[in-house]
């Protein structure tokens, strides 16, 4: 009898403990739907941040444009520089051009001046021959005559008037012909004045034409840096925005992670919830627990090596859920190594690889390329090292899945 009032008082004992116990567990376990308006939240935060972060980027992206159209004014403002002296020199040679040919025309109206001086005077000698032989008529002729001692010398004497009035012809007419060739070149050289002048003309035109794009240019300038300063400053302004936005985007994530801790780390889970980290023909090169380490010697592998049946080397591994990451550099004799928080006091940890594809502080998505394999670290060759933590303590990865 006494045995069983005992027996009924435990039973009765056990089950108030029961009862107190689901009470306690009830008030702290999380609700999916708690837990998942929570990530919501957090989710909503993080793409707002993403959409700040283009809105930086199309700043960026302006700002850059106004950048390069400002350049583009500056080498086209160096170039309408170097086109601008190259024309006050052509002018410069146009100008002395001129002058020469002013100096040409000079001289050759001083030589005209000469040549008709010249024509001028062998003209009157010849005139006041003819007009002296016209006055004395006969007479003149008969003094020719009568001086002549014989008919020999009478010859001679008629032979030469004639001789000296045609010499005075002959000059005259060369001189006549030599005044009209310097009439001639004067002429083409005034010509080629004028010519030269239209030139300087049309290059003083275009020097006026580089001055006034250059002006344009100027401001143009002046145009583009102010748009360039605008978006730098926008940018600036957004990626400020964005970096707030962020560390609350990362404040309410680590409020939905700490409603888990505060609950005891208990969630209703539903199964199959994790992803594997590699693609599907993997298989095992080292098992969770005591092994024979090749460097070590006898030890506690405190995780999962993973090769692949082919391609091994530079294969992508994946995120087996949601999560931050808290690690993407060198890591010991893990070598380049991925850590990332997963919830539910839950962490992940990737060793040995060849190269990131996340960088720590960023949020990544279940599924999404963090890295690729290698053989980074204490390594004896290409593979992933799989190490899952819960609470801060390494455990069988497998019991995940």
């Amino acid at each position: 009898m006494k045995n069983r009032k005992k027996f009924s008082l435990i039973l009765v004992l056990v089950l108030i403990s029961a009862l107190l116990s689901a009470s306690f567990m009830s008030a702290f376990a999380v609700s999916q739907e708690e837990y998942d308006k929570a990530q919501e939240e957090a989710k909503a935060a993080r793409e707002a941040t993403e959409a700040k972060r283009k809105e930086a980027k199309e700043a960026a992206k302006k700002a850059a444009a106004a950048v390069a159209n400002f350049e583009d004014a500056e080498k086209q403002l160096k170039q309408l520089d170097e086109e601008i002296e190259t024309k006050k020199v052509e002018i410069a040679n146009t100008e002395a051009a001129i002058e020469a040919k002013i100096g040409e025309i000079e001289a050759k109206k001083a030589e005209m001046e000469a040549k008709e001086k010249e024509i001028e005077e062998q003209n009157n000698a010849l005139n006041n021959r003819l007009t002296a032989m016209y006055k004395n008529g006969n007479a003149g002729m008969v003094d020719v005559i009568l001086n002549s001692e014989s008919v020999e010398d009478l010859l001679s004497n008629v032979g030469m008037v004639h001789r000296i009035l045609d010499s005075d012809e002959k000059l005259l007419k060369k001189l006549q012909k030599d005044y009209k060739k310097l009439k001639k070149l004067k002429k083409e050289l005034e010509e080629e004045r004028a010519a030269l002048e239209y030139e300087q003309a049309v290059l003083e035109d275009q020097q006026i034409g580089l001055e006034a794009k250059e002006v344009e240019t100027e401001e143009l300038k002046k145009k583009y840096k102010a748009e360039a300063d605008e978006m730098h400053a926008l940018q600036a302004q957004k990626e400020a925005e964005a970096a707030e936005m962020a560390a609350d985007a990362l404040r309410k994530q680590l409020e939905a992670e700490q409603m888990i801790v505060d609950a005891g780390g208990k969630i209703d889970m539903a199964p199959g919830e994790y992803a594997w980290p590699t693609a599907s023909n993997w298989e095992l090169s080292d098992k969770y627990g005591w092994r024979r380490c090749p460097f070590h010697g006898r030890e506690f592998h405190n995780g999962l090596d993973i090769v692949l049946t082919s391609g091994t080397k530079g294969a992508p591994v994946y995120a087996i859920a949601d999560g931050y990451v808290t690690r993407a550099s060198w890591y010991g004799g893990y070598g380049n190594c991925i850590q990332y928080a997963i919830g539910n006091g839950y962490s992940v940890l990737y060793g040995h690889l060849s190269g990131y594809n996340c960088k720590a502080g960023q949020y990544v998505t279940k599924g999404s390329v963090l890295g690729y394999i290698g053989s980074t670290g204490a390594s004896t060759g290409p593979h992933l090292h799989f190490t899952v933590f819960q609470n801060g303590s390494h455990i069988n990865p497998f019991s995940l899945y």
